[in-house]
């Protein structure tokens, strides 16, 4: 760590042979020079002159920054530095700076920065080469199978429903109609828009989607205890897509309550970073053999359904540049944990 002590006069009164090295001066060159001969002649640091500037004008305490600075060599460094005013009895005393070198530390957090943006590109690409392909299959398959499911209904319309041959063609439509659902839901997963985030009541939207989950919960003939904790109250969020999430993960809690009755609590609370919103069920749980698929397409422990649901919440969370994480216990229940960045200043 490098030292400076500035007097009131702008005199270097003490330094250490680190802050010497950091600023590219031969040691002891400090003690008894201008702060200001040494450092504002030139223009190439004004960020690092500034953090000085700010200390004595605003008599700031711990005033941290981390600043370019171009040492007399030419050579450019990233430095944190924690400036402080100082007084001594009520008097001036000077102004305090303590100096740390974070080049090589600046250098791998780009590094990694950059690492992590390739990754996302990758990713990106791969799930954009995914949602190109599902889309050709998708229109490739549609007009197959409703051929298939409209040739069976004429035949079976034509022959005894009694008979062997009707018994064949109704397996035949069951199927028919089960790929027809898994090309919709292909199709509407392919078509799912770049999110629009805009500020809105996402506890007005939380109350309104449980009102529906009611009715679909009173559908399956399951009998639900509702709970919403909240202290957020407006977010920035896509709405539309926003809904979809929590309508896909809140079925989802609903479908696998233990017999016919069950509790469903939502908590929502804005943290530092964003959103965090869990939905707590006290239902089956989901197995541990289970567990590395529940976000994969198709797959699903129900006896009807696709296996999209939170496949979507997933693609959505991640339109929103945030992530989705689930913890269960066999028997005991599940905790759907989502986190949704902030994406706007507050007005």
């Amino acid at each position: 760590m490098g030292l400076l002590v500035i007097n009131p006069d702008g005199e270097i009164v003490t330094s250490n042979d680190a802050a010497s090295g950091i600023l590219g001066y031969a040691c002891r060159t400090f003690e008894g020079r201008a702060w200001g001969e040494l450092f504002l002649e030139g223009s190439g640091n004004q960020a690092f002159n500034q953090v000085i500037l700010d200390v004595i004008k605003e008599k700031k305490v711990n005033l941290h920054r981390r600043v370019p600075y171009v040492q007399p060599g030419g050579k450019t460094l990233q430095l944190s530095i924690t400036g402080s005013f100082l007084r001594e009895d009520d008097q001036i005393a000077g102004v305090v700076l303590i100096l740390h070198d974070v080049t090589e530390l600046q250098l791998l957090h780009d590094r990694e920065k950059q690492v992590l943006r390739e990754k996302h590109r990758m990713e990106r690409e791969r799930a954009e080469g995914l949602t190109q392909l599902a889309m050709a299959i998708a229109h490739q398959i549609r007009n197959p199978v409703m051929s298939i499911g409209g040739f069976a209904m004429r035949i079976l319309n034509k022959i005894d429903g009694n008979s062997l041959i009707a018994a064949y063609l109704k397996n035949i439509l069951s199927d028919a109609e089960r790929l027809e659902a898994i090309v919709r839901v292909v199709s509407e997963y392919t078509r799912i828009p770049t999110a629009q985030p805009v500020r809105v009541s996402v506890s007005d939207i939380l109350e309104r989607e449980m009102v529906q989950l009611q009715a679909k919960a009173a559908e399956l003939s399951k009998r639900v205890t509702w709970s919403l904790e909240f202290s957020a109250v407006e977010f920035v969020v896509d709405p539309v897509l926003f809904r979809r999430v929590l309508y896909e993960v809140l079925l989802n809690a609903v479908e696998f309550l233990k017999g016919d009755e069950g509790s469903v609590t939502i908590f929502l609370s804005e943290e530092k970073n964003g959103l965090l919103m869990e939905v707590v069920d006290n239902g089956v749980g989901i197995a541990e053999k289970d567990m590395p698929y529940v976000f994969d397409p198709f797959f699903t422990t129900k006896a009807v359904g696709v296996g999209m649901g939170l496949c979507f919440a997933r693609r959505i969370i991640s339109e929103h540049g945030g992530n989705v994480r689930i913890d269960s216990e066999p028997g005991k229940g599940t905790q759907v944990i989502m986190r949704f960045p902030d994406q706007m200043p507050r007005p």
